[in-house]
C-alpha cells in the first residue's frame, strides 16, 4: 500500500491570547521597553490590528521574538527516509512512531523517478517480500524489536514534532530549496501550509528571512 503524506498543525501556543501574533507584538514591546508606558493586555487585546501586522512583517530584523510562538504538527505518510533528515534540525522536539513496541504498518513511499525508470513492479515486490518475512518472524516469535531490522527505509512513519516560528522558518529556508529532497521539501510546504493559518505574514517572513540567508 503505498501512504499519502499528511500534515496537521494540532496546537499552539498562546492561551487566552486570541490572535497569536500578538504574542510576537508583546516581545518586541517587551525588548523596545515600552511595558513600563502600557500594560501587556494593551498589546495582546488592544492595539491596533494595522500595526500588529506591521510589527510581524518586520520581525525577520529580530527574529528572537519569533521563538515565542511554537508549533505542533502531526506529520503522517512520510518514509523513514524523510524522517531521518527531518530530526537534524535539532531545535525542535520529536515523538516518533515505536517499531520496538507495535507492527509496522504495510504503507511505504515509492519515489516518482523509481516509477519513471521502470522498476515499480520490482521494488513493490521487494518491499512486499519484506513485508512477508517480517510477519513470518513476528508470527515465530520473533520480538518487534528484532525483526524491525528487515524493514526497508520506504515504509512510512507518524510523530508529532513541535518548533517555534524561527526554527520553523530556518527549516523551510533550507528545506524548500529546488535542491532539497523532494519528499522533505513537500513535508516542510505542508507545513507551512498549516502555520499559515496562524501567521498570515507567514509567506513574507519566509521571502525575507530566506532572502537574507543567502546573502
Amino acid at each position: 500500500m503505498v501512504s499519502v503524506l499528511r500534515v496537521k498543525l494540532i496546537a499552539w501556543t498562546g492561551g487566552y491570547v486570541e490572535d497569536l501574533r500578538r504574542l510576537i507584538v508583546l516581545a518586541v514591546k517587551t525588548s523596545a521597553g515600552k511595558l513600563g508606558l502600557k500594560e501587556a493586555e494593551y498589546y495582546l487585546k488592544e492595539y491596533k490590528e494595522e500595526n500588529v501586522g506591521k510589527h510581524v512583517m518586520e520581525s525577520f530584523k529580530y527574529p528572537s521574538v519569533l521563538e515565542h510562538v511554537v508549533f505542533t504538527f502531526l506529520i503522517e505518510g512520510i518514509s523513514r527516509v524523510t524522517s531521518h533528515q527531518l530530526v537534524r534540525h535539532r531545535i525542535a522536539s520529536y515523538t516518533q512512531e515505536s517499531q520496538r513496541y507495535s507492527t509496522v504498518e504495510k504503507d511505504y513511499v515509492v519515489p516518482v523517478s523509481v516509477i519513471k525508470a521502470g522498476f515499480e513492479e520490482e521494488f513493490r515486490k521487494i518491499m512486499e517480500e519484506a513485508y512477508r518475512l517480517y510477519d513470518k518472524m513476528i508470527d515465530a516469535g520473533v520480538p518487534y524489536e528484532d525483526a524491525r531490522y528487515i524493514v526497508p527505509q520506504a515504509v512510512t512513519t507518524r510523530l508529532l514534532m513541535t518548533v517555534n516560528l524561527r526554527e520553523l522558518i530556518h527549516i523551510a529556508c533550507l528545506r524548500l530549496s529546488p535542491h532539497a529532497q523532494w519528499e522533505l521539501r513537500e513535508l516542510v510546504r505542508l507545513m507551512i501550509e498549516e502555520a499559515k493559518t496562524i501567521i498570515p505574514e507567514l509567506p513574507y517572513l519566509l521571502q525575507k528571512t530566506c532572502e537574507n540567508t543567502q546573502l
